[in-house]
């Protein structure tokens, strides 16, 4: 997939916050953080050039089965984070769905409080850099972006924007606390999270992305202004830009794309992120 390329500029503030630990170096690094009666590990990118000014923070969840470096390296945010001026933590996940023992608890069920995990991990880089908290971000890669649906939802008071690629769901009984702007990502041709959801889809993958999107929109109250524009011959991108809270709904949709992190994505989603504070 091919997307155009946006860019936004960032200002960056100076102040360091009290009780901030000793600053790990650039590049990364494996952290560890207790998280509901389990010790959870994360992968921390700094960028190059940090020296204590106020940055934002990227959460980039891995697919299930993957593994933090998987999606360092599938996404290509450390490159970007050390251009752009960002931190990034690569969440490493534990919870065992029908797929693999390293996947998210995005649909709430008996396990892994992923959730209260997502706010520890935030926690514990905000005691080790100095984290901007109305820019704070997540996004993620199939059962990533499944639980980067389930934390727009329920960390609506922490994140700032989300951007699921291949996984955009709308979580069972999600009542966000303010209307929190979404990007997503999505194939036609995506054989394990369809587009449209069919006899075969797997039982984690409970509704299409038009359903997904009807429901985000509905939640997010947005106004029947959507518009659609062509990207390239076969991708098109498709938003609803005014909803509460200053909040958008867009989607780039390619008709012959299957179950990839598409070229271009994190340039676009960084874009997005950009242009959104909590």
């Amino acid at each position: 997939m091919r997307f155009s390329t946006l860019l936004a500029p960032l200002m960056f503030g100076l102040v360091l916050p009290a009780g901030l630990q000793a600053q790990p170096a650039t590049g990364q690094s494996t952290q560890t953080v207790e998280s509901a009666g389990l010790e959870r590990s994360y992968l921390l990118h700094v960028p190059k050039g940090y020296a204590g000014q106020a940055i934002p923070l990227v959460l980039n969840l891995h697919g299930s089965g993957g593994v933090p470096e998987n999606q360092l390296a599938t996404s290509g945010f450390g490159a970007l984070a050390d251009r752009e001026g960002f931190a990034v933590a690569f969440p490493a996940g534990v919870f065992a769905n029908t797929v693999s023992e390293r996947s998210w608890n995005a649909n709430r069920e008996p396990g892994a409080d992923d959730v209260q995990f997502a706010r520890d991990l935030i926690a514990d880089v905000s005691s080790r850099l100095n984290i901007d908290p109305a820019r704070i971000y997540v996004t993620g890669f199939s059962g990533g972006a499944r639980m980067s649906s389930r934390l727009a939802c329920e960390l609506a008071d922490q994140l700032a924007a989300a951007a699921p690629v291949a996984g955009l769901q709308f979580p069972d009984g999600c009542t966000p606390s303010r209307a929190i702007p979404i990007l997503a990502f999505h194939g036609k041709a995506d054989t394990v999270n369809q587009y449209e959801v069919s006899a075969n889809s797997r039982p984690y993958w409970r509704m299409g992305i038009e359903t997904a999107l009807e429901r985000w929109r509905a939640a997010e109250r947005c106004a029947d202004d959507g518009r659609v524009s062509a990207v390239a011959a076969d991708i098109e991108f498709r938003v609803w830009p005014t909803c509460a809270d200053g909040a958008e709904v867009g989607i780039y949709v390619d008709a012959d794309a299957g179950h990839v992190w598409p070229e271009n994505a994190s340039e676009l989603i960084w874009a997005f992120f950009a242009q959104h504070e909590r």
